[in-house]
C-alpha cells in the first residue's frame, strides 16, 4: 500500500491558533458550606476543651477530623484531575506541533547557512582579488581585514573605499617614520606589527632619550677623566738636591692616569625581534657605541 505525499504549502497565519469553543469549567459543591462548618466548629475543638478526663473523646475527635480532611482531599484531587484532563490533551497537542515545526526550520536552516557561508567565501574572494590590483605589500589583507565586510548589507563599493583609506593610512604613517630620522627600520618594523602609530611614535621618542642620557652620560664621564689628567699634570715632581752628600737614590713616579682601552668587536645576532630591541635599549643606555649592518 503506497502513501501518497501531499504538497501543501504552509503560511503563518495558517499556524495561528483559533479557539472556536471554550468552556471554563463550572463546578457546584458544597465546599464553601463546608469551610463555613468548620470554622463555626473550630471553638468545639480547641485545645482547652481536653484533659485527662476525656483523653478518650480527644482521640476519637482527632481522628474523625484527620479521616474528614483526607477523604476532602482526595476528593479534591479527584475533581482537579478531570478537570485538567482537556487542557492536558490539548497541551500535548500544540507541544508537538511546535517540535515538529521546529525540526523542520532546523533543517531549512542548514541549508540557509551553507548558502550564506558560500556567498561569504564568495565575497572574500572578490576582495582578495581587489587588494591584490592594489599591489600593496607592506601588510597582508588579514591585517587590515574588517569582518563586516562579508555582510550582505555592506556594499562592495563601501568596501572599496575603506581598503583604499587603509593603504593610504599606513603610506601616511611610514612617511612619518621616515622623517624621523632614526631607527627608521625598525620602528617601521614595529609600526607594521601593530599598525598603531602613536605607540610607535612613542617608542621612537623613548630610543631618543635613552640616547641622549646615554650621550649625557659619556660626556661626563669624559670630562671628569680630563680633569682628572689637568689636576695631576699640575702637581709639582720633586727634584734631587745634587749638592749635597747623595744618599742611594729612591726612584720617584709620576701617576699617568690610565685611559680605558676601547676594543672593537663584530658581532652577527640571530634572536627575535623584541630581543634585538632590548639588546639595543642594552647598549644605548650604557654608552656603548655600534653601527647596524645592512646584511
Amino acid at each position: 500500500m503506497s502513501t501518497e505525499i501531499v504538497n501543501i504549502e504552509i503560511q503563518e497565519k495558517d499556524l495561528e491558533l483559533v479557539v472556536t469553543e471554550k468552556t471554563l469549567g463550572h463546578l457546584t459543591t458544597n465546599a464553601r458550606q463546608i469551610k463555613t462548618m468548620i470554622e463555626q466548629a473550630l471553638p468545639r475543638y480547641d485545645i482547652v476543651n481536653y484533659n485527662e478526663s476525656n483523653i478518650e473523646l480527644a482521640k476519637r475527635d482527632k481522628s474523625m477530623l484527620n479521616n474528614a480532611a483526607k477523604l476532602l482531599n482526595a476528593k479534591r484531587i479527584e475533581l482537579e484531575k478531570e478537570f485538567v484532563k482537556p487542557f492536558q490533551e490539548f497541551k500535548d497537542i500544540v507541544s508537538d506541533t511546535v517540535k515538529l515545526i521546529s525540526e523542520c526550520s532546523a533543517k531549512i536552516d542548514t541549508v540557509v547557512k551553507q548558502s550564506d557561508e558560500r556567498a561569504r567565501t564568495e565575497k572574500r574572494e572578490t576582495i582578495q582579488k581587489y587588494w591584490a590590483s592594489k599591489g600593496f605589500t607592506l601588510v597582508t589583507l588579514d591585517k587590515v581585514f574588517d569582518n563586516k565586510w562579508l555582510n550582505k548589507t555592506e556594499k562592495m563599493k563601501n568596501v572599496w573605499i575603506e581598503i583604499d583609506a587603509k593603504i593610504a593610512k599606513i603610506n601616511d604613517d611610514i612617511t612619518t617614520l621616515e622623517a624621523i630620522g632614526e631607527d627608521v627600520e625598525l620602528l617601521k618594523s614595529l609600526y607594521l606589527d601593530t599598525l598603531n602609530i602613536n605607540s610607535t611614535i612613542q617608542y621612537a621618542n623613548t630610543l631618543k632619550q635613552n640616547r641622549e642620557r646615554a650621550a649625557a652620560a659619556k660626556a661626563e664621564k669624559a670630562k671628569r677623566e680630563e680633569e682628572t689628567v689637568k689636576q695631576e699634570q699640575a702637581d709639582p715632581i720633586p727634584q734631587v738636591n745634587t749638592t749635597t752628600q747623595q744618599a742611594p737614590a729612591t726612584p720617584v713616579y709620576q701617576h699617568v692616569s690610565q685611559q680605558p682601552t676601547l676594543l672593537t668587536r663584530a658581532f652577527k645576532v640571530t634572536t627575535t625581534r623584541e630581543n634585538i630591541i632590548a639588546l639595543g635599549n642594552f647598549m644605548n643606555a650604557n654608552g656603548i657605541d655600534f653601527d647596524k649592518i645592512e646584511l
